[in-house]
């Protein structure tokens, strides 16, 4: 039986090391609902069980019950600062570290940031005593963190990949979609079942795993692979054709600044993450604190969307590589028609999930719409940065994500306060 080629484990690496970077960064969502009390001297009902009857949806109910459990009264403006101060720190690194993964190497940025991470995750809930500002400090720092990662992967993929597989490997970058996919639920039964610290403590554990396993299967290129075949070795560099370098080399950054397609692919990426960051960090509270299901339900199906987009984006994937294979279409043509489903699609479902009201089954439908065609980013601008330069992928890849990872620490607070002000 013949074994699967090295680049198949590191695929199989950088999906995985999305999946953990995207448990690190999406637990809070979840966990936050059990972490806040409500003020006792009120009763809170979900907006939308006023308006129904019947037993389609249960009473709010967190971990507020476990005597064992601190709660904190922090209002939905604070609940906001701590939803945005992930990204706070993400931005600040998006930049830096493409160059820093360019010149230091992938693994040795991938693996100390994700262990690194993983202290700060299990330290969260003693932050929490210290008040609002030690959680937005411990999910600062983390998202400091995790700015380095995807830089750091399209490095990675650009030295790893030839260029007719890269929309497979790109398509493991959904692994942070599974990644939340399996968060949401698997925190919300260990938050009923223990408590809200060990939301975060068995993230810790996983994570820990994980790096052992980064540690042994991966490194920075196929010439320092101590595993890899001299045919597989050989095949990677002759369909690269000389195109990827792993020595070090000062990025053109006025060429790169003077470049349209590169300022169209931060637009893109930045409505991009405006969608996904909305989702991201209040399908949760949204499903629990407004349609009224319990932080189980409320879990599993705010993951839905994202296990759509997860069998989506493999299906793009093929398909956009198998457009390329048969080279009927340019490269360009192609990525701009996967971005009118990754873009215009997904756009289109926000603005009826408000016409659908407090009807349950056409929220969370339109929600799965949403990321399903949300996929396609996999062939469309997320892959660009390989396409227009892959030396400095990592570069590019950072300074698009630093321009628009601001929608990450936008959209909570403007959220938060809008809940505060109209509900």
């Amino acid at each position: 039986m013949k074994l699967p080629p090295i680049r198949f484990w590191i695929g199989v690496m950088v999906f995985m090391t999305t999946f953990t970077n995207y448990m690190m960064r999406s637990n809070i969502s979840v966990s936050i609902i059990s972490m806040v009390k409500h003020n006792k001297n009120t009763t809170f009902t979900p907006p939308c069980l006023r308006e129904i009857s019947g037993n389609d949806t249960v009473e709010l109910k967190t971990a507020e019950n476990d005597s064992d459990s601190v709660r904190y009264a922090w209002s939905e403006t604070e609940q906001g600062y701590i939803l945005a101060a992930y990204f706070w720190g993400y931005m600040t690194t998006c930049f830096p570290g493409g160059i820093v993964s360019e010149m230091l190497g992938p693994w040795n940025v991938i693996l100390w940031t994700s262990i690194l991470s993983a202290a700060l995750t299990g330290l969260t809930p003693l932050a929490a005593q210290g008040g609002v500002a030690g959680v937005v400090a411990c999910r600062f720092f983390i998202g400091l963190l995790g700015g380095f990662i995807y830089p750091a992967l399209n490095v990675l993929i650009a030295r790893w990949a030839p260029p007719k597989e890269k929309g497979k490997f790109l398509a493991a970058l959904m692994g942070n979609t599974l990644g939340t996919v399996c968060t949401w639920p698997l925190v919300g039964v260990v938050t009923d079942l223990l408590s809200w610290e060990w939301g975060f403590y068995v993230l810790v554990i996983i994570m820990s795993v994980y790096c052992l396993v980064f540690f042994i299967l991966v490194s920075d290129s196929p010439q320092k692979h101590r595993w890899i075949t001299e045919e597989e070795q050989r095949y990677i560099t002759e369909c690269q054709e000389g195109q990827v370098s792993t020595t070090k080399a000062v990025p053109p950054y006025l060429k790169i600044s003077m470049s349209l397609p590169f300022w169209a692919l931060i637009v893109a990426q930045f409505g991009n993450l405006w969608g996904l960051n909305l989702i991201l960090t209040y399908a949760p509270k949204f499903m629990a604190e407004t349609l009224g299901f319990n932080l189980k339900k409320s879990s599993a199906i705010a993951s839905l969307p994202y296990l759509a987009r997860l069998f989506s984006s493999q299906i793009f994937g093929i398909a956009g590589d198998h457009m390329r294979k048969k080279g009927n279409m340019s490269v360009t043509r192609i990525r701009k028609i996967f971005v009118i489903f990754s873009h215009l699609i997904p756009a289109a479902s926000l603005f009826l999930i408000r016409a659908a009201g407090c009807n349950h089954i056409g929220v969370i439908v339109l929600l799965v719409l949403n990321q399903a065609f949300n996929g396609a980013v996999v062939v469309g601008h997320l892959i660009n940065s390989q396409d227009l330069s892959p030396n400095f992928a990592g570069t590019l890849y950072g300074i698009m994500n630093f321009v628009a990872g601001t929608s990450g620490f936008i959209v909570p607070p403007i959220t938060g306060a809008l809940t505060d002000y109209y509900v």
